[in-house]
């Protein structure tokens, strides 16, 4: 007996946290609706690559510290103009590190806001996870902060 699986797409994002603040974007083409920078793959594209280019176009950050997955999700897409009703989408969350270079906002998104983790209630996300997806940005960085304390 033969079975189906499910294909989905995989979409990469960035949690950027500075000075006790993780960034967020407002997406342009809808206001009020919040995320997280990053994307898919193009045709061909490789992980690292697809995430770096990503990064670049949507923050311009030339470079930066990949520190790690911090969280993924699989869901449904409820509907979306460039991919069927029901598509299910994953997305992997990595926390980067980049504590100097000033954030170049692509035409994507209309506003940038860094807020502290207890804030991240206040916003509507895109995505159903976000908000934990940033929380374990959080946790993971307080982690990797006292270990460096350490050596």
């Amino acid at each position: 007996m033969s079975k189906e699986f499910e294909k989905f797409v995989v979409s990469q994002v960035a949690v950027l946290i500075r000075d006790g603040k993780c960034l967020i974007m407002e997406f342009a083409d809808m206001p009020n609706r919040w995320g997280l920078p990053g994307g898919r793959l193009d045709v061909g594209e490789l992980g690292e690559p697809a995430f770096r280019r990503e990064i670049k176009e949507e923050l311009g950050l030339a470079s930066f510290e990949n520190l790690g997955v911090v969280d993924y999700e699989i869901w449904h897409i409820p509907r979306s103009t460039d991919m069927k009703v029901g598509t299910p989408l994953c997305g992997v969350a990595s926390l980067i590190k980049n504590d100097k270079d000033e954030i170049k906002l692509s035409h994507e998104h209309s506003q940038l806001k860094w807020v502290a983790e207890d804030e991240l209630k206040d916003y509507d996300f895109v995505w159903p996870s976000a908000a934990r997806m940033f929380r374990k940005g959080f946790a993971y960085k307080k982690l990797l902060d006292q270990a460096n304390e350490g050596k």
